[in-house]
């Protein structure tokens, strides 16, 4: 189990951002499901590079899901967007949670890991190696494409690609 003790460098909106996330964490669990972390929080844990900035949380679950999620987030009024990509994004102010579907993003990549516990949360998180399998092929997908907002794109991820390398098994 890893234990999120320790801050990335924009300390202030992070910890604003999971708050966030423990509140639709919290909405997850009062519907039984229990999501999968991924992205930046995720190579945050592992890398422990108090340099990253961390701007918002993947959690990934059954796209079949979605729908009673956003019934939830309705009767709570809180604001989402669904996106064409397989993907909803849950807002509160100017911060995010995105939900993406295990069924596209993760159809051949197993989601059993590693645990992180924020507080009295405990998350299923991707083990290392299919977190660095993932951004891995983030990178050669966002390679192919390398216009100006791509380019941006593959510098990030190939940046959070380059950090988990460091991290030891």
């Amino acid at each position: 189990m890893i234990v999120l003790d320790y801050f990335p460098k924009n300390k202030d909106r992070f910890l604003r951002l999971i708050e966030f996330c423990k509140e639709v964490l919290d909405i997850c669990s009062d519907l039984g499901l229990s999501p999968i972390l991924n992205g930046s929080l995720a190579v945050f844990a592992y890398t422990k590079d108090r340099n990253m900035i961390v701007n918002d949380v993947d959690l990934a679950c059954s796209e079949q899901e979605f729908p009673k999620i956003i019934s939830a987030l309705e009767e709570r009024s809180i604001r989402y967007k669904l996106k064409e990509w397989h993907v909803l994004q849950i807002w509160k102010d100017d911060l995010k949670v995105e939900l993406d579907s295990l069924e596209y993003w993760y159809k051949d990549l197993s989601t059993v890991g590693e645990t992180l516990q924020i507080d009295n949360h405990r998350i299923n998180m991707v083990s290392l190696k299919n977190l660095q399998e993932f951004y891995q092929r983030g990178m050669k997908e966002t390679a192919a494409k390398m216009e100006d907002n791509e380019r941006r794109k593959y510098e990030a991820l190939k940046g959070k690609y380059e950090t988990l390398e460091k991290v030891k098994d």
